[in-house]
């Protein structure tokens, strides 16, 4: 299966899918992984929509944790897709054609998610909680009169290469926008590319590179932005068998004062205040839990996939930082 249409948010999708049917332990791919990773991008077209509909990851967690129960082994390579999530991504492609859109987006895998023909556990879990499923695509073709997945592109398409390069400078990038140092670093990764043969040929170094983006703060150029600030002001330490979550951003340090001024000392999750703090546990863990795969050694070299290109590249890039 290739995803050279897929849009950047929607190729997310499907590397989020196979995170979150490893981290299930699940032997295979499936339509309820999918409708998670489409809610794990936020600000798509179809995570919109759930969102209106009343519908968020946690909620839909607890569905899939409900209708099926996590497997007993760790999974390492490439996990393959269920025939109803292989189904459900060649409905995209139809859906998108249906549409006269050039593009395969998240609200085309969110519409062949919810067709008959499409089924799944995705699809069973949504209908529990949204009834009619109908509502589903009403709401996805209302919310098509506005904003969609991508912007109007310079360039019908773009080749495999352009196509690796971005989907790895958004997993770089994470939940922050893509800045132009993430696209530097992704092109450099990009096995086989013009861009990548152009600058080794040049003598540029990616591990040269790689340093001097570290270097240099962002927040003197126009890749600025307040969530990658923040998230590299913070820390993960483990000290006499506590984990720390340390944040040092000015905007939390000042919001957790006031927290801590109105509670009168730290904040505990015990009683009912426990189900507050079960977000942050999971977050915790699931960054945990990532972090761990970049580290591990790779069992094999994947299967040439889009989604095996992406993880072999950010590896790459994010196991030396971490290391030090």
């Amino acid at each position: 299966m290739t995803f050279e249409r897929f849009s950047v948010k929607a190729r997310k999708v499907v590397v989020t899918a196979q995170e979150e049917a490893r981290l299930l332990k699940h032997g295979h791919i499936g339509t309820e992984h999918i409708l998670l990773g489409l809610l794990d991008v936020p600000d798509s077209t179809a995570a919109k929509v759930l969102d209106q509909l009343g519908y968020d990851k946690e909620t839909a967690r607890a569905d899939i944790a409900a209708a099926a129960e996590p497997g007993t082994e760790e999974l390492s390579g490439h996990i393959p897709f269920a025939p109803s999530a292989k189904k459900t991504l060649d409905l995209a492609l139809r859906e998108a054609h249906q549409l006269r859109h050039t593009y395969i987006g998240t609200e085309h895998i969110l519409l062949a998610l919810v067709a008959a023909e499409g089924g799944g556990a995705g699809a069973k879990v949504l209908a529990q909680r949204i009834n009619p499923i109908s509502k589903v695509r009403t709401a996805v073709l209302a919310s098509l009169e506005g904003s969609q997945d991508v912007a109007p592109s310079p360039w019908p398409t773009g080749t495999p290469a352009t196509e690796d390069t971005v989907s790895v400078a958004s997993a770089l990038a994470g939940g922050a926008p893509v800045g132009s140092h993430h696209l530097l670093e992704a092109m450099l990764r990009a096995e086989n590319s013009m861009a990548a043969r152009v600058l080794r040929e040049l003598g540029v170094d990616p591990a040269t590179v790689a340093a001097k983006i570290d270097e240099l703060d962002p927040e003197t150029t126009t890749d600025a932005n307040p969530e990658e600030a923040a998230a590299r002001r913070m820390e993960v330490r483990l000290s006499d068998g506590e984990v720390h979550l340390i944040l040092r951003d000015p905007a939390t340090v000042t919001l957790a004062e006031k927290v801590t001024e109105l509670s009168g000392g730290p904040v505990q999750g015990v009683g009912p205040v426990a189900g507050m703090f079960v977000p942050l546990w999971r977050s915790t863990n699931q960054l945990l839990l990532e972090i761990q795969r970049v580290l591990e050694p790779e069992s094999d070299g994947g299967d040439g996939s889009a989604a095996s290109n992406v993880a072999k590249a950010v590896r790459t890039v994010l196991a030396p930082r971490l290391r030090r």
